[in-house]
This record gives C-alpha cells, sequence and structure tokens, in this order.
C-alpha cells in the first residue's frame, strides 16, 4: 500500500531545507514548500490543509506584504482547518517567542537548531500516528452519537410522536449524518482510500433514503414510520460494518509509517 502524508514545509532556502525535503521522503511524504512567511500564506489560501506543517519561526521579511514565522503561526491559530493542523516549529533562538495565544494542542514540538535528524524525523511520525488516533477515536464516537440519534428516532416513532417533531428530529438525523459522511470521505480522498468511490456511492444512497423518508413522513399523516426505519437502521449498520476495512486501512497507515 503506497503511504502518502501531506506536509507543507516552511524554510527558507538553504542546506536545511534540502535536507528536510530528503528526510520526508517521497515515498511517505507529499511535500509541498515556501521560502518565506508571504509565499506560504498565498499558499495556504489555495490549498487543503496538511497532515502536518513543519515552520522555521526564523522566516525572512520578503516582499511587499511581510509575514514572519510568528504572525504566520497566529494567522494559521485563526484559519479554518488550519488552526487544527498541527506544527512543528523550528528556530534557532533558544527562547523563541511562540505565540501565547495559540492553544498548546496546535504546536507539537519546538526544535532547536542544530537538531538531531532522528529526533526530527521521530517528532514528524509521532506527530501524524497521534492524528491518526484522533481520526479514529472521532469516527468511533461520531458512529455512538449516529446510533444514539437513530434510537431516539425509533423510540418516538413507538411512542407515536406528533409528525413535526418526528420530521424535526428526521432533519437532525439528516444533519448529522451528511457532516460524518463528508468528515470520513475528506481524509478517505485526501489519503487514497482505495474503495473511496464505493463508499462515497452508498453514502449518498443512504442520505437519499432520509431525505425521501423526511417527504414521506410531510406527505402522510400516518405516525407509525418503523418499517421506513428498520430499513433505515439496517443500511445505516451494513455502513458502520463496512468501516471496519477503513479502520484496518487506517491502522495499517499507521503502521507503515512508523517503519
Amino acid at each position: 500500500m503506497l503511504v502518502h502524508f501531506s506536509t507543507l514545509l516552511i524554510e527558507p532556502p538553504g542546506i536545511d531545507s534540502e535536507l528536510l525535503k530528503l528526510m520526508l521522503a517521497p515515498e511517505k511524504f507529499q511535500v509541498k514548500s515556501a521560502e518565506c512567511g508571504t509565499e506560504a500564506w498565498n499558499l495556504i489560501q489555495e490549498t487543503e490543509p496538511p497532515d502536518l506543517v513543519v515552520i522555521d519561526i526564523d522566516l525572512p521579511h520578503i516582499g511587499e506584504i511581510r509575514i514572519g514565522g510568528t504572525q504566520l503561526l497566529q494567522l494559521l491559530g485563526k484559519k479554518d482547518g488550519w488552526c487544527d493542523t498541527p506544527k512543528i516549529v523550528l528556530t534557532s533562538a533558544p527562547n523563541a517567542s511562540i505565540p501565547k495565544q495559540l492553544p498548546i494542542s496546535q504546536i507539537a514540538a519546538i526544535i532547536l537548531k542544530p537538531y538531531d535528524p532522528m529526533r526530527l524525523m521521530n517528532e514528524v511520525n509521532d506527530c501524524i500516528a497521534r492524528q491518526m488516533d484522533l481520526h479514529v477515536e472521532e469516527i468511533n464516537r461520531q458512529h455512538i452519537q449516529l446510533a444514539g440519534l437513530l434510537r431516539e428516532l425509533l423510540n418516538s416513532s413507538k411512542n407515536n410522536s406528533a409528525i413535526t417533531s418526528f420530521n424535526k428530529q428526521l432533519k437532525h438525523f439528516l444533519s448529522f449524518t451528511e457532516s460524518h459522511f463528508a468528515f470520513e470521505e475528506n481524509f478517505m480522498c485526501r489519503h487514497n482510500y482505495p474503495d473511496f468511490s464505493m463508499h462515497h456511492q452508498n453514502h449518498n444512497a443512504l442520505l437519499m433514503k432520509i431525505k425521501s423518508m423526511i417527504d414521506k413522513v410531510m406527505n402522510d399523516d400516518s405516525s407509525n414510520h418503523l418499517e421506513m426505519l428498520d430499513s433505515l437502521k439496517q443500511e445505516l449498520f451494513s455502513d458502520v460494518n463496512d468501516d471496519k476495512s477503513y479502520i484496518t486501512f487506517l491502522q495499517d497507515m499507521r503502521m507503515q509509517l512508523m517503519t
């Protein structure tokens, strides 16, 4: 299996930059690079957040809009998607000024130059491994929440809840299911999950089924929708079961990262 983790390297040109690109071996990492804060910020505007940012905080101030390393970290800390991306900070100053308002979770490590290449790569691998662990934990959490929402729908149907109230629950269930599927598919697409196309088709079919059910509830005076919900439950549980293959894929990625 081909492993590609995306990394943004923000480092002035020179030996350090070339060494970092060499260490982030192409068989494991897809590296985009920028040589100054302004170039990095322009690149950030037009690309999706990577798995990791490696940034030299001692960046040169180049161009009309001068963005240093510290300022760039502050900007990243406020940008959707990028604020959650872990960052490894490189610096030549023992007392580097890291923005105090940034959550400590955003800074995975601060490494003083000259650094031990082995230590740096250990930090890179550990950082990405932690992100993958968090991703798996979040998927499992969302599965539990999805099951809970479905259970509430079944209870409402059994208790003959009012159509308006039941339909409101259905719409909330649809909204959460859409966000859950989007969360999964974003990571699947970025990391070349081999069954992504099939997974995406199954997701779309499920969403259409929920939307169809909402339409039927709105146009049907009957409050007994157990048959539709039971069918939906079986398909959702089948989708969750399919995610076992995805979890295995992630675990294999993690193992290859560490070898």
